[in-house]
């Protein structure tokens, strides 16, 4: 009697795990099953309609990823009735081959277990190959047709000489007109300028700036004379002031029986730009 119970027992439990089983079995449909090669996608599309629960998105396989020798799952869309599985293929045989697509495992949100199944598709080359194909010959290279460069030498060849002259003219212009063309107060501050690399002393840096005055004047100015030249140069007369102190100073310290204390360099340089300034403007 207790046998007849328990076989009783197993007959039913068989049946409503075959109906819970019925009831998770998944269905899977391809988009395109055959005249596939190397590059195409596929889209697997599983049913999700029979399952109550939902899917656990955790559960699903990893995307950006390779798996087996012909297929590489680039995405998975995820909706309430169904997985879309975006597949591409990425490796052909050497001839029409008939391949399925992978199976998984996922969990639905409950934590029971569900196969993903397969699909079978076929992939195969883009060409035809054939017996023949080894004993191809490759055709030799093409020979490039070259372009004539030398109308570009010509104009190379030429640039390089008007720049060599212009170098040139620039050159003597700097060295030579420019600075036998030079305003008086200009080439002062020029010469205080190239001075300022050496050791110059406050005697060489008034003297230079000496220098300026009697060319502007065309003749030697001293202390007393300053008067008739800020006359002829009315353009000075803004800076008289300065220009007699230098010129108090210089007397004091070169002519003088005791020698007073040497220029300043700063104040000679300050006040050679100042007249360069108005002399230019004159």
């Amino acid at each position: 009697m207790t046998i007849r119970y328990l076989t009783l027992f197993i007959l039913v439990s068989s049946f409503f795990t075959s109906i819970s089983m019925a009831a998770d079995t998944l269905t899977a449909n391809i988009d395109r099953a055959w005249g596939l090669s190397l590059g195409d996608n596929v889209t697997v599309t599983v049913d999700l309609t029979t399952i109550e629960n939902g899917i656990d998105s955790s559960s699903l396989p990893a995307e950006k990823a390779r798996y087996g020798t012909w297929l590489y799952l680039k995405t998975i869309d995820v909706s309430l009735e169904q997985l879309a599985f975006q597949y591409q293929i990425v490796n052909v045989p050497l001839k029409n081959t008939l391949i399925e697509s992978p199976t998984f495992d996922i969990k639905q949100a409950n934590g029971q277990w569900l196969v993903i199944p397969t699909t079978a598709l076929t992939i195969g080359p883009s060409l035809a190959v054939t017996e023949s194909a080894a004993n191809i010959s490759m055709k030799p290279d093409i020979e490039p047709s070259l372009i004539s460069i030398e109308k570009q030498q010509q104009q190379r060849c030429l640039f390089i000489v008007i720049a060599g002259v212009a170098g040139l003219i620039l050159l003597l212009w700097h060295f030579g007109w420019k600075t036998k063309h030079r305003l008086p107060f200009s080439q002062a501050v020029h010469d205080l300028s190239r001075l300022s690399w050496h050791s110059v002393t406050p005697d060489e840096a008034a003297r230079i700036l000496h220098t300026a005055f009697n060319r502007t004047a065309d003749t030697v100015v001293v202390y007393g004379e300053i008067d008739t030249l800020i006359e002829q140069q009315a353009w000075l007369a803004p800076l008289s002031d300065e220009i007699k102190l230098f010129y108090q100073q210089s007397e004091q310290h070169f002519f003088a029986r005791k020698s007073a204390q040497e220029p300043d360099i700063t104040e000679v340089r300050k006040l050679a730009k100042a007249c360069r300034a108005k002399e230019m403007l004159a």
